[in-house]
This record gives C-alpha cells, sequence and structure tokens, in this order.
C-alpha cells in the first residue's frame, strides 16, 4: 500500500508539473482549515498597529536570541545588561527561562504541518510553555498573518496563544532577498526565520541589533544535552557535530550588514566563534 501511495504521489506530481506543485497543492485544505479557524476566533486577541508597537520598544538596542547551545554560557551579569535592552525570541526560544522576552516571532514550529499527529501535539507543547512561563508575561507576540500562515492562523484559530498579549500581525516576502523597508512590503523569508526577525528589527527602528544564540556551527540547542539532536534533524540524518546549511545565509547576513549601515544600523553578532562572526563584527558594550 504505502509503495502504491509513493506512485501515485508521484505520478500526480508529474501530472501537477513538479514536486513543489504537488507539495503546494497537498498544503491547499490545510491552509484552508487554519485560516478559517483564524477568522473565527480572532476576535479573542488584541492586535496593536505598528505605531503602538513603536511605543513598547525601551532602547536602540535589541538582542534577537537564536537558540544556539551558547546560551548556556550566558552569566548573570551579562544577562542583566542584556536585560537593560529589548529582548526578540523566535522558534523554540519559547524553551527558555533566564531573560525577559518583550518580542516572540511566531512562524514555523511543528516538524510537519501536514501530519495532526505530529502538528498539534508539537503546537500544544509550543504554547504550554509559552502560557506557563513568566518570563513570556508581557511579550508582544509577532504572528506570522495570511492564507499561507499555517502556524499563525493555528495559534490564533486554536486559540492556543494566551489571551491576554498583545498581538502584532504580519506578512512575508518569499521572493525578495534584500530586507524589507516597511512592514507593508513584507519581511524577508530568505534562508530562514532569523532572517525576518532580523527584518522586523530593522523595520521597526532599533540602531543596533545583536544576534545571540546564532553559532551555525554545530546543530546542538540549549535545551538538550551536547549529544541529543532534534527531532527535526534526526529526520534529517543530521548530527549535532554537523553544521549548519550556513554558507548562504552567512553571506546574506554580511550582504545586509551593508545594506544596514547605509542607514547607520549595526548589524552584530554576540558569540565570537558564531559562523557570522567572520562577516558581522562581535558585540561591544
Amino acid at each position: 500500500m504505502r509503495a502504491r501511495t509513493k506512485r501515485s504521489g508521484r505520478w500526480l506530481a508529474a501530472r501537477l508539473g513538479g514536486v513543489d506543485r504537488y507539495w503546494s497543492i497537498r498544503h491547499v485544505p490545510v491552509r484552508a482549515r487554519a485560516w478559517a479557524a483564524y477568522r473565527a476566533n480572532r476576535s479573542h486577541y488584541r492586535f496593536v498597529d505598528e505605531v503602538e508597537l513603536s511605543c513598547t520598544r525601551r532602547s536602540d538596542t535589541v538582542f534577537v536570541f537564536g537558540s544556539g547551545a551558547s546560551l548556556n554560557d550566558l552569566t548573570p551579569e551579562e544577562i542583566a545588561h542584556i536585560e537593560e535592552h529589548d529582548t526578540l525570541g523566535f522558534n523554540w526560544f519559547v524553551r527558555q527561562r533566564f531573560v525577559r522576552c518583550d518580542y516572540h516571532l511566531i512562524r514555523g514550529i511543528p516538524d510537519t504541518d501536514l501530519d495532526p499527529r505530529i502538528w498539534r501535539p508539537q503546537l500544544d507543547e509550543y504554547f504550554d510553555l509559552v502560557r506557563s512561563n513568566p518570563r513570556f508575561a508581557d511579550t508582544v507576540f509577532l504572528v506570522q498573518a495570511g492564507f499561507r500562515a499555517t502556524n499563525g492562523n493555528r495559534a490564533i484559530g486554536h486559540r492556543l496563544l494566551p489571551e491576554s498579549n498583545p498581538l502584532f500581525l504580519w506578512r512575508t516576502n518569499v521572493e525578495r532577498r534584500e530586507p524589507g523597508r516597511s512592514f507593508a512590503e513584507g519581511l524577508t523569508h530568505g534562508r530562514s526565520t532569523l532572517q525576518e526577525a532580523v527584518n522586523f528589527a530593522f523595520v521597526l527602528g532599533w540602531k543596533r541589533i545583536v544576534l545571540v544564540g546564532v553559532d551555525l556551527y554545530d546543530r546542538r540547542y540549549f535545551w538538550l544535552p551536547p549529544d541529543e539532536a532534534r527531532s527535526v534533524d534526526s529526520k534529517r540524518d543530521a548530527d549535532v557535530e554537523d553544521l549548519h546549511s550556513a554558507s548562504g545565509l552567512v553571506a546574506e547576513l554580511g550582504h545586509w550588514r551593508a545594506s544596514m549601515a547605509e542607514r547607520e544600523v549595526v548589524l552584530s553578532v554576540y558569540n565570537p566563534r558564531s559562523l557570522l562572526a567572520s562577516v558581522l563584527p562581535t558585540y561591544e558594550r
């Protein structure tokens, strides 16, 4: 039966004009259900606009957090310094409990959006972590919007996000490589959600954008033992010692650094061992 299903999938993909087209069509009913749920339940939330969002900034510096294992090396003194400024997380940074999170960007979460046996428990786990974490008590959640924003629509449609927190909706741009200059243009996805987080910080007007826990020299994560890979990496046969597929990302962020410098915005990296340190300056207080 499995072999027949695979043959049928290959046949359909060929008829539709390629694998990408086939997978896109498979996502349509999934996205439609998530979109309908969002439309039904969005009234339970308070949404802020760009003007309100700008008023929540406390500093001209924002620390954008990845989830690399170098986060475990931060000292209490370093964390206290970081909390004098603004903080922005994304992806599974919700597992941390060591720093106040001012903004958190919601986009890709589960290993797959298609199989409810996988995405539903992973979404439940994700938002259970959010709701139970005092570091996210006052967070503004930055939620990807639009028909294709499956996880953003599910987060609102299934009322998984805490209803006491304000939400800001943003749209992605998967075609452009340069950082967007406004939310109306959409945030550039590029090669990863990290770029959307950086683009968000750029559009909202921070003058210093510091990347923390974006290591790239291995696939270790701050919440896992050093020898344990994430489930999504295991499915790709990736080991904790493997580099991230980072060569293109490093080059693009190096280009972004120059582009942002033209507007007097400094993009830097906190960990001097990060692969990004080859193209970005290391942060100095």
